[in-house]
């Protein structure tokens, strides 16, 4: 039997998609010396070859890959997108805002000199700052706003920002990370003693590198030895969180059981269980404190659980002044925002959406998650009618158009479902039980989303991107070089001169709003840090939506 592997490609659509991904993918692990191409440029490079051997693909599939992309993103920005416009948002909003305003200018100035169409243009511009929203937007913003064109105008509209975006996005990203490495050398700092400086001002761990802790539980007696002599002192007086780090569980005077309030005064001859890290047991061991072996103290249910930061009146406040370790005997292992684990700081900020992973006893727990919010939801099971509802309701958004004289502004499928999307993460931070989707199944669904999409774009570019690179590829290279150096100078200078930021915490920001993961990555490798985490989740959340807006305008405008 005779197999023709390019006709069953030519004529299935799934396993033409499948086939560009699974191909992509292994080409974004191929490692040559210490580079990685990584997954999403693998999948683009795996179909613009398929495109320039003549394979194409239906639109409704590339609708679905950018659909569900753009709507997932929404998703995953909602729980901090409205709380951060008031509190210290302020000035993360204004970096992305920067950094899309300067983008858009100088595409359109750099596409006027060389006398590129609006297709091209709005393809540099979201390769030259990797932004696959900005893509998003431009391509959505041709199907929404230009149906006095012809189909066949449309789709060559289409494939040249595909060509623009596959010409430029290397351009984007590897001057993006030679940008981060440099700046530093210019201006002449240490960017890991700028990131301990800025851990060591805000409390906090500055290393990237999580030690997975889990507190346990002991028991000591309380004798004559006991240094600084503990019977005969209140556990105020004691202050043994703050001297060793440890939280008093329970104490057990002869066979009763005493509830650890501040003004119990210790007795030779009591015992107490302490629960903390090991590293604090062992600062217990130097004060000469004897262990024992009690089944009453020891016998606790010990748990470690995700909370959600959703009371309102928690919104705001400072961790240290929850009093976490003496008024609900509980450990903060954790916080993870906007899908970033950021650097644990007792002087840390909770927004709402905010997860912190908690230790203590079981009804300590489930009382402090009580205070803040609730313990997050843990199911396989997602909430597909929420989602199905909140996607459809995105679509009907985007079919709303208002009419400016003979301008027709309307949000499109991709400024429909991201603010559906948002509105979602919004509700959902709210209720962690109203519309649960694990956030592994969103995680798959936006990468997928993505790369589905990233392999409609490589087979449209595919099929002009040699005649593009021989007619104007030097220029267009050129010109995304600029797209993509000028706002992050301006925002750089913009962050340093006008917000007074840390060099790493808005080094940090400016990948985020760039919405740049490798670019973080590498920023974190570079400072042996998780302190541009920061920034990055700041910035982030809103440039999502403003490079949406940025793509569509250079296509409307």
């Amino acid at each position: 039997m005779d197999i023709d592997l390019a006709e069953l490609l030519e004529a299935s659509d799934v396993m033409l998609l499948f086939a560009a991904l699974g191909g992509g993918l292994l080409i974004g692990k191929l490692r040559i010396g210490g580079f990685q191409l990584g997954n999403t440029p693998g999948v683009l490079l795996a179909a613009i070859l398929l495109g320039v051997w003549g394979f194409d693909m239906h639109a409704q599939t590339e609708n679905l890959g950018f659909m569900l992309f753009i709507f997932c993103v929404g998703i995953e920005a909602g729980p901090n997108f409205f709380s951060n416009f008031i509190q210290d948002g302020a000035r993360y909003v204004s970096i992305a805002a920067v950094i899309v305003v300067v983008a858009v200018t100088v595409t359109n100035v750099v596409s006027g000199l060389l006398g590129l169409d609006s297709g091209l243009a709005a393809g540099m511009l979201a390769g030259s700052l990797t932004s696959t929203p900005t893509l998003v937007g431009a391509q959505d913003a041709v199907a929404q706003q230009m149906g006095h064109l012809g189909e066949e105008e449309r789709k060559l509209i289409i494939s040249q920002i595909s060509v623009g975006y596959a010409m430029t996005y290397l351009v984007g990203l590897l001057g993006l990370l030679l940008m981060l490495r440099y700046i530093p050398v210019v201006l002449r700092y240490d960017p890991k003693e700028q990131a301990q400086n800025l851990a060591r001002d805000r409390g906090m761990d500055s290393s990237r590198r999580r030690n997975v802790r889990t507190p346990i539980l002991r028991a000591y007696l309380v004798d004559e030895e006991t240094r600084e002599g503990a019977a005969g002192k209140s556990l105020r007086e004691i202050g043994m969180f703050q001297r060793s780090g440890l939280i008093v569980e329970r104490i057990k005077r002869g066979s009763e059981l005493l509830e650890p309030e501040p003004d119990l005064v210790l007795e030779v001859g009591d015992k107490a269980a302490l629960v903390g890290f090991p590293s604090s047991h062992a600062r217990n061991e130097i004060d000469r404190t004897r262990e024992v072996y009690d089944p009453d103290l020891l016998e606790f249910r010990m748990d470690t659980a995700n909370v959600v930061v959703t009371n309102p009146e928690m919104i705001g406040v400072p961790l240290s002044d929850l009093d976490l370790e003496t008024r609900y005997g509980c450990l903060v292992n954790g916080l993870t925002r906007a899908q970033v684990e950021l650097p644990l700081s007792r002087h840390m900020i909770l927004e709402r959406g905010d997860v912190l992973e908690v230790s203590g006893e079981h009804g300590r727990l489930l009382k402090f998650a009580k205070k803040i919010g609730s313990i997050e939801h843990e199911s396989d099971i997602s909430d597909l009618m929420t989602f199905s509802f909140f996607f459809l309701g995105g679509m009907l958004l985007g079919q709303f158009a208002l009419l400016l004289g003979d301008l027709r502004v309307t949000l499109g499928n991709a400024g429909g479902l991201l603010l559906a999307g948002i509105l979602m993460g919004f509700f959902r931070a709210r209720n962690p039980v109203f519309g649960y989707i694990p956030q592994g199944a969103i995680n798959v669904l936006k990468d997928l989303g993505l790369n589905i999409f990233m392999v409609s774009v490589g087979l449209a570019a595919g099929s002009d991107i040699v005649n593009a690179l021989v007619e104007s590829g030097l220029e267009v290279i050129l010109g995304g070089a600029c797209i993509m150096l000028c706002p992050l100078l301006i925002g750089y200078l913009y962050g340093a001169l006008v917000l007074k930021m840390n060099p790493v915490l808005l080094l940090g920001a400016l990948t985020g709003a760039m919405t740049s993961t490798p670019a973080l990555k590498a920023l974190n490798d570079m400072t042996d840090s998780a302190v541009p985490a920061l920034g990055y989740a700041g910035t982030y959340t809103f440039a999502n939506v403003f490079l949406t807006l940025g793509g569509a305008s250079i296509i409307m405008l």
